[in-house]
């Protein structure tokens, strides 16, 4: 039920967040307040970048968007600094959070230290003792209050992470639940002496020091909703790395699953042709044999999607546990 409360109670919330910071910064406008204008802009910015405000926002372009005007943002209160606009300042102790939800881990703590520096800034350059405690308080209080609900945010994250059976991107199952769900299907098919076959599908950029980008992250999605239409309902898949998917097909023999496999590679290729990706799509099949266990299969299936990458590249393998050798 919380789950499904979250993106209920949090939409209203963030619709309302960006229509007082369009008001603000208006309002700021109309009183010659430029830069205080500017900051309330660039909160809006940020709340319309997020998945919060619309769901497809949590794919390309819109996380980098997001990192852009928070950075945009502590430039702005950066500049208020140093022009000695102290009633900007105080955007300063709002920064530590708004980090750690709006830019990769890393790079919200660099972030939290640059706001530090400010803040250390402030100090130095405000007048008298009282000024300069009433920053000091302020501030080390903001940011401890900030760091402590940023531990809790991710004690949260790392609790549920176990519970949560899909990948919000894909709509795959998740890696954590691979290895038991792939074991119940290996005992049931060993208990009802029925067949059980995966495939492995993997996408790699068609140059090898080329990194995935966004523009092929963007494309998961569909992949996602392709495969999830093109499997029987009671197949499952798997999202087990960035840019592969693993696919357990109950009653299926090695070979039908070598034929699967290369009917999902050819349709998942078309769908990155048409979206202009210079990609490679390798897919790998095995079949259970016996004294299989998850590992070992996994083990099978990603020996034979690393013999049909060595291929060509836009190959499909199979694997023999007779020789022990992957076989086109």
């Amino acid at each position: 039920m919380a789950t499904m409360a979250s993106p209920v109670l949090l939409k209203p919330l963030a619709h309302s967040a960006f229509i007082a910071a369009a008001v603000m910064a208006a309002l700021c406008a109309l009183a010659g307040e430029p830069l205080l204008a500017a900051c309330a802009a660039t909160v809006g910015g940020i709340v319309v970048c997020s998945p919060t405000f619309r769901k497809r926002h949590g794919a390309a372009p819109w996380p980098g968007l997001r990192a852009g005007f928070f950075i945009i943002l502590v430039l702005l209160v950066a500049t208020a600094a140093l022009t000695d606009r102290w009633f900007i300042s105080y955007w300063v102790y709002g920064l530590p959070l708004l980090a750690y939800l709006v830019v990769p881990q890393r790079g919200a703590w660099i972030a939290i230290l640059a706001v530090v520096a400010i803040a250390l800034f402030m100090v130095y350059q405000a007048s008298g003792i009282a000024q300069r405690h009433q920053i000091i308080g302020a501030f080390f209080l903001t940011l401890l209050l900030s760091l402590m609900l940023i531990f809790l945010l991710e004690f949260k994250r790392r609790q549920l992470m176990p519970l949560r059976r899909t990948d919000e991107l894909t709509n795959a199952a998740s890696q954590q639940h691979l290895t038991a769900d792939l074991n119940k299907e290996i005992q049931r098919s060993e208990r009802e002496g029925t067949t059980l076959s995966v495939i492995m599908l993997a996408l790699k950029p068609s140059n090898d020091a080329e990194p995935a980008g966004a523009d092929s992250r963007s494309i998961l999605p569909q992949i996602g909703r392709y495969l999830h239409s093109h499997i029987r309902d009671f197949d499952a898949y798997y999202r087990v790395a960035d840019l592969q998917f693993l696919i357990i097909l109950p009653g299926i023999t090695s070979p039908q699953a070598s034929r699967q496999a290369e009917a999902l590679r050819q349709g998942v290729q078309q769908l990155l042709t048409s979206h202009q990706l210079a990609m490679t799509l390798s897919t790998g099949a095995a079949g259970l044999n016996i004294g299989d266990d998850a590992n070992s299969l996994q083990r099978s299936v990603t020996g034979a999607l690393r013999r049909a990458q060595q291929h060509t590249g836009n190959d499909s393998q199979t694997f023999n546990g007779r020789n022990q050798e992957p076989k086109a």
